[in-house]
């Protein structure tokens, strides 16, 4: 796909979100619009798009997926900043902190419904992707649940902050490469862009946690620096910054070697990652 391609495409996606969530839906459908309008990477519609596309699927299964994979990460978003009390996203101030709390709720849920909304539009492979779907969204659940339980309390293990960091995020991050390979008939290749995109999102989690070190000890929230240093590690903030290059790394293997070069984009997400944190160590 070239960059008028994706840019045209792209475009379509954006247009069928703010189409599902402004017809009929009132308030929660403006402050739904509100949230969109911030824009932000569209990493999982493009994820979408390019895979599609490298599989061969036509333009209109791969906007309908894309579209559904964004909606579903911007519900969370609402909900997270809901729950977390974070007064602004992407520059401008977070639909709770705008609206209040109950058309929060609301437009999370109104974004939850238009990703299906969107899928809707593939035809016949909806029924089976939308069970797909619900699947990853579960996963997401279960890990935010997790991580709030965690929130001011110790957590010693590596093994489990990892657990919980890929529960979070990496669903959401596998479900465009999911959806893209399933409608071209290459389920078997599932598995392989499931541990691309959790490593990928323990990987981001880490070098996240890294910029936000101070502020989330002051508020007792989990951090990578605060689990290392609770288990021993003398240079936490170090150790982290290598351990999110490894999984990067590993990330960046995982996504290349899915067929057709439909995990390249998420490979090349890796690589600058990668990029990014190498040159955070280099000296000055």
């Amino acid at each position: 796909m070239n960059t008028d391609q994706a840019r045209s495409s792209l475009g379509q996606v954006e247009r069928l979100m703010f189409e599902l969530v402004r017809h009929g839906t009132g308030d929660a459908g403006k402050a739904a619009a509100h949230h969109l309008s911030a824009g932000g990477a569209r990493v999982r519609a493009r994820l979408a798009l390019h895979a599609a596309d490298a599989l061969g699927r036509p333009e209109s299964e791969a906007v309908a997926i894309a579209a559904a994979c964004e909606l579903l990460h911007n519900a969370s978003l609402v909900h997270d900043d809901l729950q977390d009390r974070d007064e602004q996203r992407r520059g401008q101030a977070a639909v709770w902190r705008k609206y209040g709390d109950a058309v929060a709720i609301c437009v999370g849920d109104l974004l939850l419904s238009a990703a299906y909304g969107a899928l809707g539009t593939v035809g016949a492979s909806a029924a089976s992707l939308s069970v797909r779907m619900h699947r990853r969204i579960a996963e997401v659940i279960h890990g935010q649940c997790a991580d709030l339980a965690l929130q001011g309390g110790a957590l010693t293990s590596l093994e489990n902050y990892e657990r919980i960091a890929s529960a979070k995020s990496a669903p959401l991050l596998v479900l465009p490469l999911e959806l893209a390979l399933t409608l071209a008939g290459r389920e078997e290749a599932v598995a392989a862009a499931t541990q691309a995109g959790s490593l990928f999102a323990i990987g981001y989690q880490v070098a996240d946690d890294l910029e936000d070190a101070h502020q989330d000890a002051m508020h007792q929230e989990l951090n990578i620096v605060s689990v290392l240093a609770a288990s021993g590690e003398a240079e936490p903030h170090e150790r982290a910054r290598d351990l999110a290059i490894r999984r990067f790394q590993q990330s960046h293997a995982a996504a290349a070697a899915l067929p057709s070069g439909s995990g390249d984009l998420l490979a090349a997400q890796a690589s600058q990652r990668i990029e990014r944190l190498s040159h955070s160590l280099a000296p000055a």
